[in-house]
């Protein structure tokens, strides 16, 4: 069966056609710019790899040509696409699991727009366009937060007054669920053993960055909370920050837009380098002596020890450490780092390895290690399109 994965972001749509069981690509790429007449249409299959650049104003517009692009290059009939999988960041406390989308889901989605204004809005608009387009065919969301939802309560809840939780749903939901689920399932794969009975540390680590700790297959804590915000330092967002700043921001005449815009846009690596997001520039120039650039990763780097240090405590110990998304799996450097402060509950890399290992799947702990260390690059489509499939034969079999 062939089953389109949808991926859609502010200003972008994600997409990959995979044939299942077999989990073989037969095309993939993304449509950027959106809402520009400069959109970018980048797309790998059967031909090889093109670039288009057009006008593209909106959603609609981009799965539009999607589906346009798929029909001509790759399927003979648009009816072969028997399911669409939606990545969906927030599932509130209604979704555990992945659904059928019906109007019931839609409603709960756009219900936690206020949750995640940067993400379900978007999400919501990839299910309209398929909608519209595709109305016979089934679609399924998978939640980014739905991993988290058997967390413990005391995981899950802050220190705050209860009617913050009944009347505005304030507490720990987690992010970069549907990331951690596949990085323990090669985890566990890659140890060969059940992942139900592994203690687990990930590390996803791109543009947004989390630690989760895993137990018997279970998150028992993850450091971003209410929302992606927080946690440790990421690209340009502050991570965890005393929240009487906020206070002391506002009591200088700071707008709660200007803090907004502050902590998640202009604060992380940015903020301290005042150079860039992206991880292998800061790199670069901390190479060439900048101070700024050398304390971003040092205050990045020791963040995420901390967390791992918080976590094998929390675990009772740990089978494995494992790394993942951009930065966790294409920067040697920053392994190396943060490994290099985790002696004391017995981290050792394997120096060789650790420098092979750049987008590729592998143990890279030294032979006396007590805890395995390993790489290993996302894939949130896959795992969509095994849930898809896997609720496509469920509706199958009724």
């Amino acid at each position: 069966m062939k089953i389109l994965v949808l991926n859609c972001r502010i200003y972008s749509v994600e997409f990959e056609l995979i044939e299942m069981p077999a989990e073989k690509v037969l095309a993939k790429g993304a449509v950027a710019k959106i809402g520009l007449k400069t959109g970018i249409i980048n797309y790998d299959g059967v031909c090889g790899k093109r670039k288009r650049v057009e006008p593209i104003m909106d959603h609609h517009s981009a799965i539009h040509r999607i589906i346009e692009i798929l029909h001509t290059e790759v399927l003979k009939d648009i009816s072969q696409i028997k399911a669409v999988g939606h990545r969906v960041v927030h599932g509130g406390d209604v979704f555990y699991e992945s659904v059928i989308i019906d109007s019931h889901v839609k409603e709960e989605i756009k219900r936690n727009i206020e949750l995640a204004p940067l993400h379900n809005p978007y999400n919501l608009k990839g299910i309209e366009a398929i909608e519209n387009l595709l109305p016979e065919v089934l679609q399924i969301a998978v939640f980014g937060t739905a991993f988290y939802r058997k967390m413990p309560a005391r995981a899950h809840y802050y220190a705050i007054p209860k009617r913050l939780v009944q009347q505005y749903g304030i507490k720990r939901y987690g992010f970069h669920g549907i990331s951690n689920q596949y990085c323990l399932f090669h985890t566990a794969k890659l140890l060969k053993k059940p992942a139900n009975k592994l203690k687990v540390i990930i590390c996803h680590l791109g543009y947004g960055a989390s630690v989760t700790a895993i137990k018997n297959g279970i998150p028992q804590d993850t450091s971003m909370g209410f929302s992606p915000l927080g946690g440790v330092p990421m690209s340009t967002r502050s991570g965890n920050i005393d929240p009487e700043i906020l206070i002391y921001l506002m009591h200088k005449g700071w707008s709660l837009n200007e803090i907004s815009i502050c902590l998640n846009r202009e604060s992380g690596i940015l903020g301290v380098s005042g150079i860039s997001d992206d991880m292998r520039e800061i790199i670069a120039e901390s190479k060439k002596g900048n101070k700024n650039a050398t304390l971003a990763i040092e205050i990045f780097c020791f963040s995420i020890q901390k967390y791992i240090g918080a976590y094998y405590a929390v675990l009772g110990g740990a089978d494995a450490i494992s790394f993942t998304a951009g930065i966790g799996v294409n920067s040697p450097f920053i392994r190396r780092k943060i490994c290099g402060g985790l002696e004391a509950i017995g981290v050792s890399l394997d120096g060789a390895k650790n420098r092979r290992a750049v987008n590729r799947e592998m143990k890279i702990s030294g032979k006396n290690s007590k805890i395995a260390v390993f790489t290993v690059p996302r894939n949130e489509i896959l795992l969509i399109a095994r849930e898809t499939a896997k609720l496509l034969n469920e509706t199958a079999e009724e």
